[in-house]
């Protein structure tokens, strides 16, 4: 848990979760199961939605898939006053990891969003500093871009089929990108050395993006990094361990993955 985190909803959350392991177990899910397993998680994003409420935030103002942003607000204690950086960022709002913590809870931070399709209402719904360049292991390079229908599952064009959204992708019209490495987006929108959320969704590239980020020029609290169960998932994990983070409550992360820095939840 979080600096300032409730330790008691920690502890009835956590029990959610193991009773979401037991339940699963370790062969497939019959649909018994599965409609169980829902029911836990369900509970437990309820009861972070409660807690969230209580704290000063407005319930249509939650825009994240899986609960992402009630995750990075209860492990850093409901911290006011932070600094995210989240890429893709869409239009800002839909499926937004950070829209609740600009809007409700006074964060600052960095949206980055290369498909065009997004830019104008990105622009008009968020006050967050945006960057249109494409998230990559280096600056300044031009790269072909997929843009598909599905907006949101657009991605560079080197990874169409590297997840299970590929067939969606056939159909998808390509543009082209500049590129910019993480550690440069952020030196250019002057970020501070301590970053407390980076949200990554790249639709398949997450594992080279973060592999090439140096981080101990800056620090990192919490991540919460989408895999859709592809092979990548254990080298961004072993990546992340490397450099100091956990992995928790896979009970409730589904096809995300979500950590902490240890030295920053222990120290």
């Amino acid at each position: 848990m979080g600096k300032g985190a409730d330790p008691d909803v920690g502890r009835i959350i956590m029990k959610k979760f193991y009773k979401s392991f037991s339940v699963a177990g370790f062969g497939l899910l019959r649909q018994r199961h599965l409609e169980q397993l829902e029911k836990i998680e369900a509970d437990a994003i309820g009861l972070l939605r409660e807690l969230a409420v209580r704290h000063g935030a407005s319930i249509s103002n939650i825009k994240s898939q899986l609960g992402q942003d009630l995750f990075a607000l209860f492990q850093l204690g409901w911290k006011r006053n932070g600094f995210f950086v989240e890429f893709g960022a869409t239009d800002g709002v839909l499926l937004s990891n950070t829209y609740l913590l600009e809007k409700d809870f006074g964060w600052t931070g960095i949206l980055s969003e290369p498909a065009k399709v997004w830019h104008n209402d990105l622009q008009q719904n968020r006050t967050a500093s945006l960057d249109f360049d494409c998230v990559w292991v280096e600056t300044g390079k031009e790269m072909q871009f997929s843009v598909v229908e599905d907006a949101e599952l657009s991605t560079l064009k080197d990874y169409v089929g590297s997840d299970s959204h590929s067939a969606s992708r056939k159909a998808a019209l390509t543009d082209t990108v500049r590129t910019v490495s993480l550690c440069d987006l952020l030196e250019r929108h002057n970020a501070p050395k301590s970053i407390d959320y980076l949200s990554v969704d790249t639709e398949g590239s997450e594992y080279e993006i973060l592999r090439a980020f140096d981080f101990q020029r800056y620090t990192v609290s919490v991540i919460t990094c989408e895999h859709n169960f592809m092979p990548n998932r254990e080298k961004v994990h072993a990546l992340l361990v490397s450099n100091g983070f956990v992995r928790v409550y896979e009970g409730l992360s589904r096809w995300d993955d979500w950590y902490i820095n240890t030295q920053h939840f222990n120290g």
